[in-house]
């Protein structure tokens, strides 16, 4: 008589780059029943730059999907970066970076995990994790009722209200809105330290159909925070005005909030993990998540694989192990993003750091850290 092996039933709460990466990652490799939930119904419009660095790309190939977005894409090998004073910085890569718009891109992933096994219930919102009397989480309360499962994965984004993660944040705001007819470089992004964003930057990335995606990063409790609509039309003015000058806006600005960090705490239970936003992993230098997202989706799936036990759930040391090989991916990233940020917003920084080095020599060393490679000289 043979013995049928049950297999795990996993939830995956949030169908964005981080739970569709998981989810394709853990169907891929079969032995698991996979159920991804979100609160939209896909494809759907995401608030982003849509910028697919050079370590996104290599995330792709990983999940052997690089090839499904090359027509799709606007290939951005150059990067303008600019001071609070006018001072500029050019990173310029043998990769660059793709865009993709989000609302392509997400649904592109999730489309792809529910073709190699996984299943996928728009419309359906978490409202708490299901736990046991003894805090054991069991599975997820939705609009729709309760669903039970071995393991929960929260990837429903920043600030995730399940977060069990006590460290201090800080919040980031953003604004963006879509243009046709921009008078910019087609492959070339923009990014620019206004001293009115308090430390962060508004950018210009251009995207397929002759459409820019323009908008702004600042931080929550920023003074200009308070009134963000007349600051993104004083900025735009100043700092895009003849560019936008016969450009046509398409639709309605939009926000959403990010949380940024650099460091990294509790993301595992016994019975749940945490990856992408949710577990708060996006550089807190270029607030960039979609290649950290899909990373520790394809973590977790790997952690999942090779340690989860059904009966057992993870045990410390496993999600010792798995907080430890996030903080070894992410960590050396986020601190060379951030340094790179501190660079282009203080002039002081920039003096000092002049006496030492190049800028253009720190900019290159830190593009390479956070995945690309500069270009040869011309």
């Amino acid at each position: 008589m043979m013995l049928t092996m049950v297999q795990p039933k996993i939830v995956i709460v949030g169908a964005g780059p981080s739970g569709a990466a998981c989810a394709l990652s853990l169907a891929k490799r079969g032995g698991a029943e996979v159920i991804v939930l979100d609160k939209s119904s896909y494809p759907r419009v995401k608030v982003c730059g849509s910028g697919l660095s050079p370590h996104a790309l290599e995330l792709l190939d990983r999940l052997e999907l690089r090839a499904r977005f090359a027509d799709r894409c606007v290939h951005m090998p150059r990067l303008l970066a600019r001071g609070p004073e006018g001072h500029e910085v050019q990173l310029a890569g043998r990769e660059g970076a793709w865009v993709v718009p989000r609302v392509e891109f997400d649904n592109a992933l999730i489309t792809e995990a529910v073709r190699h096994g996984a299943s996928f219930r728009e419309e359906t919102k978490v409202t708490a994790l299901l736990r046991d009397a003894d805090g054991t989480v069991r599975g997820v309360t939705t609009e729709h009722g309760d669903l039970e499962a071995d393991l929960v994965i929260c990837a429903n984004g920043s600030p995730s209200r399940f977060s069990i993660d006590t460290h201090p944040t800080q919040g980031i705001r953003t604004l963006m809105g879509w243009w046709t007819g921009v008078a910019l470089r087609r492959d070339e992004g923009v990014m620019i330290w206004d001293r009115r964003l308090a430390g962060y930057y508004l950018w210009a990335f251009p995207e397929p159909g002759n459409v820019f995606n323009i908008g702004l990063t600042i931080p929550e409790h920023a003074a200009e925070a308070t009134h963000l609509k007349p600051l993104f039309e004083a900025l735009l003015d100043e700092h895009f005005g003849a560019a936008l000058a016969g450009a046509e806006l398409r639709g309605k600005w939009m926000g959403h909030p990010a949380t940024v960090t650099t460091r990294i705490g509790d993301i595992a239970e016994g019975r749940a993990m945490w990856i992408g936003e949710a577990a708060r992993l996006v550089s807190p230098g270029s607030v960039e998540g979609i290649s950290f997202a899909m990373e520790s989706g394809v973590i977790a799936a790997d952690v999942i694989a090779k340690h989860f036990d059904r009966d057992l759930g993870l045990t410390l040391p496993q999600r010792a192990f798995y907080r430890a090989r996030i903080v070894a991916r992410m960590l050396p990233k986020f601190w060379a993003g951030e340094a790179f940020a501190r660079l282009m917003r203080s002039d002081r920084a920039r003096e000092l750091s002049a006496k030492m080095l190049d800028p253009q020599w720190f900019a290159s060393k830190a593009s390479r850290l956070v995945g690309s490679e500069p270009a040869p000289p011309a």
